[in-house]
């Protein structure tokens, strides 16, 4: 403790205060990277109830993956809460920073996992827009669950209040501006989370194959 105090002076009361909601948004963020695992085997269509149960909730929850880029509103209030400038660079900052990107590596993982089933299904022409519409996706449910505070799953439990709220909500004045904004943001976000993300998984690839050959030589 000492020494997070030292590296990171208020440390712990960030963490006290923003480790509830940080924890819960990740949480959701990466519920669809279970359900891609479940549902994205094999190859061929299932017809079973159950699999197309599960590929509804899974469009239900992954706009909670890229969601996670508008917890950024919380922080400012963070940056005002810290007494000393030492928290918003080795706290502050490296905590929305790793939220972000866990849910953009999320979203990256679902989106991976379905566009590999698409390939398996002979569907791999389909790979560009099944990524563009979930972008889109996104970002009317990451709109709803920011302006409307819409949960993934009130649509189940509630689906005629929640139409209600939907259609009052996407006919607001500035809702067409803000869906795509995010559409744009959630777009860039992925790009940039899916090169690093391969760039690193080919790195990591090259280097055991020449310790292996060194290894074996």
């Amino acid at each position: 403790m000492g020494i997070l105090e030292q590296v990171a002076p208020n440390l712990v009361v960030v963490l006290h205060r923003d480790a509830w909601w940080m924890g819960w948004n990740t949480f959701l963020a990466w519920i669809p990277v279970g359900l891609a695992f479940l549902l994205f085997r094999g190859n061929r269509v299932s017809r079973s109830p159950f699999w197309w149960t599960g590929l509804a909730l899974f469009v239900l929850f992954l706009p909670n993956a890229p969601y996670v880029v508008t917890d950024l509103v919380h922080l400012r209030g963070d940056i005002v809460h810290a007494d000393r400038g030492g928290p918003v660079v080795t706290a502050i900052l490296p905590l929305y920073g790793l939220l972000i990107a866990s849910g953009f590596l999320a979203y990256y993982l679902s989106l991976a996992a379905a566009t590999r089933h698409l390939t398996r299904l002979g569907l791999g022409a389909w790979n560009g827009r099944v990524t563009v519409a979930a972008h889109a996706l996104c970002a009317i449910g990451i709109f709803l669950g920011r302006w409307a505070r819409l949960n993934s799953w009130e649509p189940v439990v509630d689906p005629h209040a929640t139409i209600e709220r939907i259609v009052v909500h996407l006919t607001w004045t500035w809702a067409p501006a803000l869906i795509v904004g995010t559409f744009l943001v959630t777009w860039v976000c992925h790009f940039m989370t899916k090169a690093i993300a391969e760039a690193s998984f080919d790195a990591t690839l090259r280097n055991a194959r020449r310790l292996h050959t060194t290894l074996t030589s």
